[in-house]
């Protein structure tokens, strides 16, 4: 065997496997992203969501795709499964020394939350489907970051926090992954950081919780209609007063029949 050959079977072809599976995944998560329903909300009443495409597309003056929005809570779950278990594939299978690591504290915390996080958000949406309610996620997708940002009342701070937070995670777990050269333990990350990733989500499903309320509803719309103000009373034209008649005269009857002022 020529020494070329050698060195492509010692160096590359070992690392285009697990390279290879981990690329392969990550496009076909992906592609059933882009093209099903697997991180995008639920459509609970079909008609709503017809009439909302139609005045988008009247608004807009083109065509409105037919996709559900984005869900927040499924594309976290996601991008964190697809994070975590990239590096274990890249740990176990990229350095070979490392096929027994195992899955650190970091790792069940960050699935445990986002898990939890997903699970919450769905107990809501069938509370809200069984109640037959009227829905923002019954709204045609207008795009990624639009639709993980925004709520019944557009783009929403509780859900900014949350991705900023989440995004903070994922740079600092990548960066420690990267800065692993020897060692087989998977990245870990401050308490700190996951008790305010766990606050955030929290927090998110709290207000995620009231989003599609009735009664808020109701209140936002009333408080959005402007105030009528009560229509005056008609101006009539100038009119003078009418002449003062001047009091009758007493008329004393003589015997002439005539008036007689004494």
């Amino acid at each position: 065997m020529s020494p070329i050959c050698f060195l492509l079977n010692a160096t590359v072809y070992p690392v285009l496997v697990p390279v290879g599976f981990m690329v392969l995944t990550l496009i076909i998560f992906i592609c059933l992203a882009a093209w099903t329903s697997l991180l995008r909300e639920e459509i609970s009443n079909h008609q709503e969501f017809h009439n909302k495409r139609q005045q988008e597309e009247l608004k807009l003056s083109k065509p409105v795709s037919p996709a559900s929005p984005f869900s927040l809570s499924k594309v976290q779950l996601g991008v964190w499964t697809m994070v975590i278990s990239s590096s274990y594939l890249y740990l176990a299978l990229f350095k070979g020394a490392c096929a027994d690591t195992e899955i650190n504290q970091t790792a069940l915390v960050l699935l445990g939350i986002f898990s939890g996080t997903a699970v919450s958000s769905k107990i809501i949406d069938k509370r809200e489907i069984k109640d037959q309610r009227p829905r923002h996620q019954n709204t045609p997708s207008r795009g990624f970051f639009a639709d993980i940002l925004s709520d019944d009342l557009g783009i929403s701070i509780h859900r900014f926090q949350h991705v900023v937070w989440t995004l903070v995670g994922i740079i600092a777990y990548l960066y420690q992954m990267g800065e692993i050269k020897t060692s087989c333990v998977m990245p870990e990350l401050s308490n700190t950081l996951l008790a305010l990733m766990g606050i955030s989500s929290a927090t998110f499903v709290a207000i995620q919780s009231k989003e599609n309320d009735p009664g808020a509803a109701t209140k936002t719309l009333v408080a959005d209609q402007p105030t009528v103000p009560a229509p005056a009373s008609p101006i009539h034209p100038y009119q003078p007063p009418p002449a003062s008649q001047a009091p009758p005269q007493q008329a004393y009857a003589n015997s002439g029949g005539n008036a007689f002022y004494g």
